[in-house]
């Protein structure tokens, strides 16, 4: 079984609820960062949303080992080569920031780490092969992250 990205984001939020619920330590974020957290995880959603209407009007694929028939290089694209997981690290850091324990973020760390190793490096090599010098050059001008 593969562990594309949503999947990896569901584990890590299982993961903050079991530290949130049994970890033997208190809390040490109160309610104005739970609701920073609120806005973290709308802010995620928003913009996970928003990449997945760019793939659909480009007609290529949102599958991270898919075969993709276009670049995209405008909206979000432009200041990161990975919006979408992004969105996805600002998701887990606002529901860790709802969990109100500090141990949630080791999660976002597990989560980011994962993603690079697992999908965005074999991404770059896909991505490389079909675009070539396109994607060279998209390379040095816009961060892997932000």
């Amino acid at each position: 079984m593969k562990l594309y990205p949503p999947f990896l984001v569901l584990i890590g939020i299982l993961g903050q609820i079991i530290v949130g619920q049994f970890v033997p330590i208190e809390p040490v974020l109160g309610p104005v960062w739970q609701t920073i957290g609120i806005g973290l995880v709308v802010l995620g959603l928003v913009v996970i949303f928003a990449i997945s209407r760019s793939f659909r009007q480009a007609e290529t694929t949102i599958i991270p080992d898919g075969a993709p028939s276009i670049l995209l290089q405008t909206g979000l694209f432009t200041m990161s080569r990975n919006p979408i997981y992004v969105g996805m690290a600002v998701i887990l850091s606002g529901t860790a920031l709802l969990t109100a324990h500090i141990w949630a973020f080791v999660f976002v760390v597990f989560f980011v780490v994962a993603v690079d190793r697992l999908w965005i490096a074999k991404e770059e090599v896909n991505l490389e092969a079909e675009f070539g010098q396109q994607y060279r050059d998209y390379k040095q001008r816009v961060r892997r992250w932000l």
